[in-house]
């Protein structure tokens, strides 16, 4: 299956380049500079997986990736399935089909090429690290848990777009390219595994390629394990899991809420826990630049076609200061369209002022809101909504059984969390409430919605490549 088109395999520092039609499986490299090359050394071996992170933030300019955000990112796109965006007029292919949630097997699949390329020059650094006897022991001990973490997060999106998917922990093409699908409780576990192993082998400083402490919040560090930690046990109802891991992130002095939300994207704030910084010297964040086009191109058009729901906009609560400070509007044709506002800045010069933000810290309130009060501690879930909505500038929560509380933290979450990582379609399937609301929607953007459209389709081109892939249903 998959990745059987990238060929010459080449390790090029500080990037790794790696031109791919196929996303799974790559035969031996003809240069043969794998491993023994790459990992002979401490200097090496971090540029190669300082590689990986470049190739999660999109290094072409304008940088983007459907990881670091962008066009075809996984906030972008998941908005648009979702009531998160509506899509102005444009004769892009995918992003139409994706908004009016019809979706076809041969569309590009952006999202799941970068997050298997991910996952194989993850996994090509840990066979690396493994045999490696040119690599210190504690350099060796943190790029492993890096990778460990990275192949962790690309699994923990891959299930939940797709469903089951092929779990590829290793490198060989021979293994991969006929791969079956696995259950998305078995990839779960090797999400679990994968963060504990990391939870062991890294440090809770924020550290530089070379291992020292830095104040760049752009690696994974133990917080960041535990963050993730916390969602994987969330979407599984595990709750004492989630409650543990939020509450050991949250009780960490490294990292508070910003008071002003407008901080709470700047590079490396207190409130961020992990972020991506931009290869090209002078760009900030892509959403900063595809979100907010409407403003740079004077309104919405063909390459600006992103523009926040009336679902949306409506439903945000009287003095909300997240719809003053994360939202803004510009009139066009006579219409007053609204764009999200958390990014400000697109290109800036050097340095960067605004850097993707993959994890922060209201998140993990809002984790540990959800498992207490589905623990029916309701006086923990309160506050902890509170801490959230009083940031907002809004009054305590009015809910006062268990059913309320939750409906109030799920709807606590859309506005704090919107055009953020798909959080609001993932959110809808976990809670089981992606039918309801998409039978709701999906006409009113020019769909017809299908219970199968809650997982994205297979590419074509991996189903035709091996012959033990099947399709999701309906596609």
């Amino acid at each position: 299956m998959t990745f059987r088109n990238i060929r010459n395999l080449t390790w090029v520092l500080p990037t790794i380049i790696l031109g791919c039609n196929k996303f799974v499986t790559v035969p031996p490299p003809v240069t043969e500079i794998v491993g023994a090359t790459v990992f002979n050394t401490n200097s090496t071996a971090a540029s190669a997986v300082s590689g990986i992170y470049l190739s999660m933030a999109g290094s072409t300019p304008p940088p983007g990736s459907s990881i670091g955000g962008g066009q075809y990112g996984i906030s972008a796109l998941l908005g648009l399935s979702s009531d998160d965006f509506t899509l102005y007029p444009t004769t892009d292919p995918l992003l139409n089909q994706t908004y009016s949630n019809s979706l076809l097997s041969n569309n590009p699949a952006p999202m799941w090429a970068d997050l298997y390329n991910c996952i194989y020059k993850a996994n090509t650094a840990i066979e690396g690290l493994l045999t490696s006897s040119g690599v210190t022991p504690s350099m060796k001990q943190q790029l492993t848990g890096e990778a460990k973490f990275i192949r962790a997060f690309c699994n923990f999106y891959l299930i939940n777009i797709y469903g089951d998917v092929p779990l590829v922990t290793v490198t060989n093409y021979k293994i991969n390219e006929v791969i079956y699908r696995s259950s998305q409780s078995q990839v779960y576990k090797q999400i679990e595994d994968d963060l504990d192993s990391a939870m062991n082998l890294l440090s809770d400083n924020f550290l530089a390629p070379d291992g020292t402490i830095t104040s760049e919040r752009v690696r994974p560090n133990r917080v960041t394990v535990e963050a993730l930690l916390a969602r994987v046990y969330l979407y599984q109802q595990k709750w004492d899991s989630a409650e543990t891991e939020a509450t050991s992130v949250i009780n960490n002095s490294n990292y508070s809420l910003v008071n002003n939300l407008d901080s709470a994207f700047l590079a490396n704030n207190t409130e961020a826990i992990w972020q991506l910084e931009m290869p090209n010297n002078g760009f900030n964040a892509p959403d900063g630049f595809y979100q907010q086009g409407p403003l740079y191109y004077g309104g919405p058009n063909a390459y600006a076609p992103f523009i926040l729901s009336n679902s949306l906009m409506s439903n945000f609560e009287t003095g909300d200061l997240r719809k003053l400070n994360w939202t803004d509007s510009i009139q066009y044709g006579g219409t007053t369209y609204f764009f999200p506002y958390k990014y400000k800045l697109y290109y800036t010069g050097v340095p960067a002022v605004e850097y993707a933000t993959l994890f922060r810290l209201a998140e993990q309130y809002l984790i540990r809101a959800e498992a207490r009060a589905q623990k029916s501690d309701l006086t923990g879930s309160e506050a902890d909504l509170n801490i959230i909505r009083n940031r907002a500038g809004l009054p305590p929560t009015s809910a006062s059984t268990q059913q309320d509380l939750l409906n109030a933290i799920y709807h606590e979450r859309r506005f704090e969390l919107f055009t953020e990582y798909g959080h609001r379609w993932l959110d809808l399937k976990r809670n089981n409430t992606l039918d309801s609301v998409m039978n709701v929607a999906t006409p009113q953007k020019g769909g017809v919605w299908k219970s199968n459209d809650q997982l994205y389709p297979l590419p074509l081109t991996e189903i035709k490549s091996d012959p033990n892939l099947t399709q999701n249903p309906g596609y």
